[in-house]
């Protein structure tokens, strides 16, 4: 009963809304297999499957957003741990990011961290780090970027600096050797006048450390050798003999005229057979 004018209008009406709910349909669907995908890659352990994404998420980007606070806010949202999950991995995406200066992955490596061993004293050297990044760096970042990043870490920093952090963490942890280790790292990073001092905190084992092994006090030695306390060959020099004269049987810790070289030793064996025979 339409004149032709109006029934074209309607049919033309209806072919826009059967596109719409194409595009709409496709586009869910689309959506659909980036959940699955992500669902899968999570259920297998691949924590950071998402990371080539989210590595885009830089301030410049955010700042085109028209949400971009709450983009920021969803990027930084750490994932749930998986029983797979281990602190190390965050260790070593922090490490890279802490390189790259990627302010938002370093602060989610930091949650995921803090959401698995909110304890561990790498965790620490980590919130040091990154706490001077935020003094170096923020005045150069997009506000909400700044504004999250603040917000964030309320929980980490409690409006205290670098060096008091560091100062009451030494303090609560006097008793750990692996705790005191990033402390004194921490204390030099901050301020290399304090080499003499860091030093004493972790080549003196005293009774005061309830955990001084041959693991940490060999993590201590490969510390002072890369040089995260600076120039110190006479301290590392007597830490290997009072590490030699502790764990005696050894090798990390025996000085190098104690060591045999493969010959010698083949040499030695060889002797010591024909002794035998004869």
């Amino acid at each position: 009963n339409l004149a032709p004018s109006e029934l074209k209008k309607l049919r033309n009406k209806q072919r826009k809304a059967r596109r719409k709910a194409e595009q709409e349909s496709a586009q869910a669907r689309e959506a659909q297999v980036k959940r699955d995908q992500h669902h899968k890659s999570r259920q297998q352990g691949d924590v950071e499957a998402d990371a080539p994404q989210l590595d885009e998420l830089v301030p410049d980007k955010l700042a085109r957003a028209d949400d971009p606070l709450e983009q920021a806010i969803k990027f930084i949202q750490p994932l749930q741990c998986l029983a797979k999950d281990r602190i190390e991995t965050h260790l070593m995406a922090f490490e890279v990011y802490y390189r790259k200066r990627k302010v938002l992955l370093m602060l989610q490596s930091l949650k995921r961290m803090y959401k698995v061993d909110p304890k561990n004293p790498k965790l620490h050297s980590c919130l040091i780090r990154f706490h001077q990044i935020i003094q170096e760096y923020k005045n150069d970042w997009d506000p909400s970027v700044d504004e999250v990043v603040t917000r964030e870490t309320k929980l980490f920093f409690e409006g205290k600096d670098a060096k008091q952090l560091n100062k009451e963490f030494l303090e609560t942890k006097s008793n750990s050797l692996r705790a005191v280790l990033e402390g004194a790292k921490m204390m030099y990073y901050l301020d290399n006048k304090s080499q003499s001092q860091a030093l004493s905190l972790v080549t003196s084992h005293d009774n005061k450390y309830q955990d001084v092994n041959i693991e940490i006090c060999t993590e201590i030695l490969n510390s002072l050798r890369k040089g995260d306390f600076g120039s110190c060959d006479a301290q590392l020099e007597e830490y290997v003999k009072k590490c030699n004269k502790r764990f005696p049987y050894t090798a990390a810790f025996k000085p190098p005229s104690e060591l045999t070289s493969p010959s010698e030793s083949n040499h030695v064996t060889q002797d010591q057979d024909n002794y035998n025979s004869n």
